[in-house]
């Protein structure tokens, strides 16, 4: 991997945008591909860096926002057979070189953003937690809040990492995170703007959201969302009371019960909104629509970016200007 890449996956990262990183594995001649060949794709179908020729490009690009979608790596195996080994995807190779090659793709994503609303103690000791695990917190103080409540308990408001003042602004910003891109929220409040926080955060459609409360009080919270508008699944995917049953008593406690919760939550365990992870799964976001080269079999992106004929009212891509000449001069051959 050249530091070409390198930089690029750096500045990628830093801006919070995922991406697939995909590696030539083996290969067997004539491809025009190495061991080692390394590129880059993001979540807009770019392709950066070199991966082998048209022959192997679109279908990289095409199962990379796959991988992004679903967060699961994969072994390309062009021109494997179906069922010739369990860990590979098979995948035709269309070249006329009839050579094999496998690329492996793995999808990197930043780091998760965690944000707490609410000023008390266990919104202090989620926030240290979520630090502990890696994620990028901020906190943002519920709607009636203050800087003296804030600085009550334990600190809470100089302890995280960053500070939101504007909860509303803030998850406009955050919905335009791009896919992958993890959003967790725990609202905290004690009681105090709960209701308007989650409204604030859906708008956002976070990973996860939570809510420290009672059983009796969360269900007046969802009450007052349905009634504020919220759709029934936009309500049925907030947890409250935020946490597994694990017995917790102490701020520190309900913390573990909390982040516990959210691991299962992200291992498609933890019930609310599991259904809807999985739908967004099948269809990659922002995944181009693909065709198949008549001629030759291989797949090609259809937004214009390769030649196209027209026949019998219908658009026919190809990958090629040579496809598509074959298939102008005989195009009953091919359909």
């Amino acid at each position: 991997m050249d530091s070409h890449l390198l930089g690029l996956a750096t500045r990628l990262l830093e801006r919070r945008r995922s991406y697939a990183l995909a590696t030539v594995v083996h290969r067997e001649r004539p491809s025009s591909a190495s061991p080692g060949n390394t590129a880059v794709i993001t979540t807009d179908g770019e392709l950066h860096g070199w991966i082998g020729g048209s022959c192997t490009q679109p279908e990289v690009v095409r199962h990379a926002l796959a991988a992004l979608a679903d967060g699961r790596p994969r072994l390309l195996g062009f021109g494997a057979a179906p069922g010739e080994r369990d860990d590979l995807v098979p995948v035709p190779m269309s070249c006329g070189s009839e050579g094999k090659v496998e690329v492996h793709i793995n999808p990197v994503f930043p780091v998760p953003q965690m944000v707490v609303v609410g000023s008390s103690p266990i919104a202090d000791a989620v926030a240290r937690l979520g630090r502990a695990m890696g994620y990028v917190v901020a906190s943002a103080p519920a709607e009636g809040e203050d800087e003296a409540a804030a600085a009550c308990c334990g600190g809470a408001g100089e302890s995280r990492e960053g500070r939101v003042d504007d909860l509303g602004a803030a998850a406009q910003q955050w919905a335009q995170r791009a896919s992958g891109a993890k959003l967790l929220a725990v609202v905290a409040a004690m009681g105090r703007g709960d209701e308007q926080a989650v409204q604030q955060l859906a708008a956002a459609k976070p990973d996860y959201m939570g809510v420290v409360v009672s059983p009796k009080r969360m269900a007046k919270v969802r009450w007052i969302l349905g009634e504020a508008g919220l759709g029934d699944d936009e309500v049925a995917r907030v947890h409250g009371p935020a946490g597994l049953d694990i017995g917790a008593e102490s701020p520190e406690e309900v913390a573990v019960s909390i982040l516990a919760e959210i691991v299962a939550v992200g291992a498609g365990k933890g019930g609310a909104g599991k259904e809807a992870a999985e739908d967004a799964a099948a269809t990659p976001a922002g995944a181009p629509e693909h065709a198949t080269d008549p001629v030759c079999g291989m797949t090609v992106p259809a937004d214009g970016s390769r030649p196209s004929s027209t026949h019998e009212g219908r658009t026919v891509h190809f990958c090629c200007p040579g496809c598509k000449a074959r298939f102008d001069g005989n195009p009953a051959a091919y359909v």
